[in-house]
Order: C-alpha cells, then sequence, then structure tokens
C-alpha cells in the first residue's frame, strides 16, 4: 500500500487517534487484503477501541496470511484473555515464546496469570489491568509502545468503571444530541396528509401522530435509536402529511452506528420477520451459522442461517453483506451486528460488526 498511508496511520495510533486510523485504513482495506502488517495494524487501532469482533477479524486474516507473527498473535491472544477464554489465550502467549523467546509481554502475561491461581473469569477486567503492559501494540516504530499501553489502561479502567457503575448512573439521561430539540411541528402546518398514500399502514388521530414524534424525539435523546427508528418507520407509513415525514426523516439523520458494547434494544429474528418494512434501518444482533460465502472486489456476502449456530432451530436464511474484511468461513458460528435492509419483502443485513462463536472444523 502507499507508504503515505501506512504512515499516516502508524502516526494516528501513536496520537491513540485509533477510530481515525480504522477509517483510514479501511478505506483501503480490498485493495491491500493481501498485506499482513496492514492487517496487523488495523486489527490492533480496532483492539484498542474496544471493538473485538473486527479486531479478531483483521488479526485472523493477518494470521492466515503470515501465521508466525509474534504481534498478532499477541493481538489474538489479548482478546481471548478479555473475553475469558483464558486456554485459547495461554496457548497463543506459548505461541509467542516459541517464535521470540525473549519476548517479554508474552512472559509477563505467564508470569501474572501463574502468579495469581485463583484467577477466575468474573476478576477478568482487574486481571486485564494487572497484566496490562503485556497487551500488543503495531510494529509503528520503537517508541510506538506508549501510546497503546495508554489507551488499553485507560479502556479497562472505563470497562471495569462501566459494569461497576452501571446501576447508579443508568437512569440518567447522557449528553443530548446537538439539533434534536429544535425539530418541531409547526401549529400552521397539517399533521394529517389530505389524501392517504396506498403504501399507508397505520392510520393515525392528530393526537397519535403528535405523541409518536414527540416520543421520537426523547429516544433519540436518551441515545434509544432502534425505538426511535421504530416510530419514524411508523410515521412513514401512516396517514401523517408530507411535512410531518419529511420532518421525521430529518430526526432519522441523528442516528448512528453502534457496536456490540453500545448497541441498544436490538430486534429478534421473529419480531422483524414479522413486518420487515417497520423495522427498516433497525439495528439487530442475530446468531447463526455461515454459508454461501462470496469475496467480491468491493464487500463479502454470506447467507445467515439464524438460529442455527448450534444446529438445534433454523429460524430463516438471511443474505449479509460486509463491506470490510472478515475471516469467516461457511459453517462457522457467529454473531452479526447489522442494519436491516428490506427489498422487495425480503430481510437482508448490511453489516457494521461481527463476531466468531466458532470455526467449522
Amino acid at each position: 500500500m502507499p507508504k503515505s498511508v501506512l504512515t499516516r496511520a502508524r502516526q494516528l495510533f501513536r496520537r491513540r487517534r485509533f477510530s481515525q486510523a480504522i477509517r483510514l485504513l479501511e478505506s483501503q482495506i480490498f485493495r491491500y487484503r493481501n498485506n499482513p502488517e496492514f492487517y496487523t495494524l488495523l486489527g490492533s487501532a480496532c483492539l484498542h477501541t474496544g471493538d473485538f469482533g473486527g479486531a479478531e477479524s483483521y488479526l485472523r486474516r493477518a494470521e492466515q496470511l503470515k501465521e508466525e507473527d509474534v504481534t498478532t498473535q499477541l493481538g489474538l491472544a489479548a482478546i481471548a484473555f478479555k473475553r475469558g477464554q483464558i486456554e485459547d489465550a495461554l496457548k497463543n502467549w506459548l505461541k509467542v515464546i516459541d517464535l521470540d523467546p525473549g519476548n517479554r509481554k508474552a512472559r509477563n502475561a505467564l508470569n501474572a496469570l501463574r502468579k495469581d491461581a485463583n484467577w477466575e473469569g468474573s476478576v477478568i477486567d482487574a486481571a486485564a489491568i494487572k497484566i496490562r503492559n503485556v497487551l500488543p501494540s503495531p510494529p509503528v516504530s520503537q517508541w510506538a509502545w506508549i501510546a497503546p499501553v495508554i489507551g488499553v489502561c485507560v479502556f479497562a479502567v472505563l470497562t471495569t468503571a462501566y459494569f461497576f457503575l452501571l446501576p447508579l448512573v443508568g437512569s440518567q439521561r447522557r449528553q443530548p444530541r446537538p439539533g434534536v430539540e429544535e425539530i418541531v411541528l409547526s401549529l400552521n402546518q397539517p399533521l394529517i396528509a389530505q389524501v392517504s398514500e396506498p403504501q399507508s399502514s397505520f392510520t393515525l388521530s392528530e393526537r397519535q401522530i403528535s405523541d409518536s414524534f414527540e416520543l421520537t424525539k426523547e429516544h433519540l435523546l436518551d441515545y434509544r435509536d432502534n425505538l426511535a427508528i421504530l416510530e419514524i418507520n411508523k410515521l412513514l407509513r401512516s396517514n401523517a402529511s408530507i411535512y410531518v415525514k419529511e420532518k421525521a426523516r430529518l430526526m432519522k439523520t441523528f442516528v448512528r452506528d453502534p457496536d456490540f458494547s453500545t448497541v441498544k434494544d436490538p430486534f429478534p429474528y421473529p419480531e422483524v420477520r414479522s413486518d420487515p418494512g417497520l423495522y427498516s434501518d433497525c439495528y439487530v444482533v442475530w446468531k447463526g451459522k455461515v454459508a454461501n460465502v462470496r469475496i467480491g472486489e468491493s464487500e463479502i456476502t454470506f447467507d445467515l442461517l439464524v438460529g442455527y449456530e448450534d444446529e438445534t432451530e433454523l429460524l430463516g436464511l438471511v443474505p449479509v453483506s460486509l463491506s470490510f474484511a472478515a475471516a469467516i468461513e461457511n459453517g462457522d458460528g457467529i454473531e452479526v451486528l447489522g442494519k436491516v435492509q428490506v427489498e422487495s419483502g425480503q430481510i437482508r443485513l448490511q453489516g457494521i460488526s461481527i463476531h466468531r462463536l466458532y470455526r467449522q472444523g
């Protein structure tokens, strides 16, 4: 890849601007999909933002391209450890020792776990803070370890604080989204269309339209984006006036893609299947088995056998498309965070992130 792009990504990483580094690298992902160093850097950046699903996908791809890479194995060990998969973490750290017998990070990790004989998965965050100095950093420069270590420490502390303090602050509203409060319905504009559109599914009164509009704003201010989208879709499929519908579409622009740690109110597959159009653009987290993987120039597509990850119940087949690289194969069990799209009544998902549950074979 062009040296300038990789150099800029390294600089962003050193400055702890991990999200910017990810955006820069992902714009080049399909053109340079055979570059192991590229995927190691991208996976490491995802690791430091807390996107473990994305980090694993990119690091697994790096491992496919260059199996015996110390930084990649350290990253995979860190992911496994964070998830409480201690045996897998140990295997990766031991592999690092085989590749680099003097590697201090792997040795420190093994020593830390050896000293903590009573370690349990329930205290994984505390343990992660203890071994913060063994987490990986990409090969950016001889001083590049400083930014990743600080970033991981901050992430570990914030993660611990989040889970311990969530019950105390859960009822408090986050900082309001600027501009949402200013979207209002004018008293001089009609709320109900004079002629109802043929595709209208909901017949609402003026009071119901007004209530739905205000409820949408409340959900946006509470960062309950899925519930807001549901209300917006209801308005768009109702007898509301064009004026109201345009205001509803304006509110939809405030929605932002979540990740696995921030997604709220994900709708189950049976609920979405009952009325796909009502859930268009909503975010879901569905588990299943991968089938019919196809890798193109600009995207990866596959079919998700929803509910069939343990081969007990097949709820449905949903086409999924990814605009990012992912190390998946037919038969893998995965969890997909995606955005619902509806084409000719068929449910599709635009994948945002994936988490592999297991690998076939």
